[in-house]
């Protein structure tokens, strides 16, 4: 990091930068700064990377601009909406916005051991803690493990939102374990309008497969997410 990254972020701090309005050019920075341009560069890909600017998107611009939002914070490794808000001290919310039965395809047969024939019940549900929009989980139940399954199972207060207490409570099947695929991906316009930013916006994305004590698969799900993930791992 050179001096440039800490005048920058002084100028940030001090609110002489508006979210979502692009900061002045690199020349213009050079000039009032009295550094080069490459400095100016180098000082603005750091701070890009510590989350304090981003590109204008959707297209991939010179211009930077201080975020207009702010991530909800580090998950940890449960990756549990629910649990983590009432860690912070704040209320879950959640709103269904899918709900579909459906004959499992391919990929999600492959995925959670399915035999020709079976079905999957599709949940949908937009996360929120104290009501603002933090993440969109798509779950996919094997419907042979949750005879009599409806969505207002996932509509209560409190740990009644959590998909895997009603697992548990209501299925009896208990999760074990999970395999993990995480990427990054840009939002489509539909998922930027639930979550109330720009469609192109990056979002951490995530694919879990949820195995029971028995090793059996019984959930999967596919979330985007507008915070980052932490992990916790052994050396």
């Amino acid at each position: 990091m050179n001096q440039y990254f800490f005048e920058i972020e002084k100028l940030i701090q001090a609110g002489d930068f508006k979210a979502g309005v692009p900061l002045p050019s690199v020349q213009e920075l050079a000039k009032q700064l009295n550094a080069t341009e490459a400095e100016i560069e180098d000082a603005i890909a750091e701070l890009i990377y510590e989350g304090e600017l981003e590109r204008v998107r959707p297209k991939p611009l010179k211009d930077v601009q201080v975020p207009k939002y702010k991530l909800w914070g580090t998950l940890g490794g449960s990756h549990s909406i629910t649990k983590e808000a009432k860690k912070r001290g704040e209320a879950p919310g959640v709103e269904i916005i899918g709900w579909q039965l459906v004959d499992a395809w391919t990929s999600i047969a492959r995925r959670l051991a399915l035999e020709p024939g079976d079905q999957v019940q599709i949940m949908e549900r937009l996360r929120s803690a104290n009501g603002k929009p933090v993440a969109i989980e798509t779950s996919y139940f094997p419907a042979k493990y949750y005879p009599g399954i409806t969505q207002d199972l996932f509509t209560e207060e409190g740990s009644g939102q959590s998909s895997f207490a009603v697992m548990e409570q209501k299925f009896g099947l208990k999760s074990d374990k999970a395999h993990d695929e995480v990427t990054v991906t840009v939002l489509e316009p539909r998922e930027a309008e639930y979550l109330q930013v720009d469609p192109g916006t990056p979002v951490l994305e995530r694919f879990r497969v949820t195995l029971s004590d028995k090793g059996i698969p019984i959930k999967a799900s596919r979330a985007v997410w507008l915070f980052h993930a932490a992990y916790q791992m052994g050396v």
